[in-house]
């Protein structure tokens, strides 16, 4: 269990918010992708998905949903300069070492550990093509500064909409590249149940559960 300090509390949409973590000059390192638990108080643990970069293994960013759950609530009055307990880090939805292309596929704040992932790849100038395709909550698009700019200097594709459209442009995408999925249950069912209509087995895909919406 480590301490950090919140730097930074910052709203990205409603009911949505990005927490920035500071740690000591060691940090906290981390693999792209991975998670951490984030403890609340003394019978309020919470898994969240790190959206940062694992370059900045000091100030760590999560991108979380809020709910109506004791957790949600408890993070709603968290403050600046208030002092947390994280545990981590955690998880395997890491980028495999193979040299297909990379598709990702995310909803919702599932957009949180592939812009961490995406972040490192193109810091460390990773050969393989890389594909985002982004179905967000209703109007709120998460991370479009980071994401949009990369489209525009072909550093990526980066697509976003319905799921179902989105993935029946790429059915060329699937059958050869290194998939990956991240968002809550009923999203990640979806994205199943398409993948199996496009004839992609089930094993082909890495997910990274958000568990049922908050």
């Amino acid at each position: 269990m480590s301490n950090a300090s919140i730097s930074e509390l910052k709203p990205l949409g409603p009911d949505v918010i990005q927490i920035t973590m500071e740690f000591d000059r060691k940090g906290m390192p981390f693999v792209a992708g991975q998670y951490v638990n984030l403890r609340l108080s003394d019978d309020v643990t919470r898994a969240y998905c790190i959206a940062s970069a694992q370059e900045r293994p000091d100030a760590i960013q999560l991108c979380i949903r809020l709910g109506k759950g004791r957790g949600s609530q408890t993070l709603r009055n968290l403050k600046v300069g208030q002092s947390v307990e994280v545990d981590g880090p955690h998880g395997s939805f890491m980028v495999p070492n193979e040299s297909k292309d990379l598709l990702f596929i995310a909803g919702d704040t599932g957009i949180a550990p592939v812009r961490s992932i995406v972040l490192h790849l193109r810091a460390e100038r990773d050969q393989r093509a890389i594909t985002v395709l982004y179905e967000p909550a209703g109007d709120v698009v998460l991370y479009a500064a980071d994401f949009e700019p990369m489209a525009r200097n072909g550093s990526i594709r980066y697509e976003r909409g319905p799921m179902d459209k989105l993935l029946e442009a790429q059915r060329e995408a699937l059958a050869a590249s290194t998939i990956m999925a991240a968002g809550f249950e009923d999203f990640l069912g979806r994205v199943k149940g398409l993948a199996a209509k496009f004839s992609v087995p089930a094993d082909r895909i890495f997910y990274e559960t958000f568990g049922p919406l908050p």
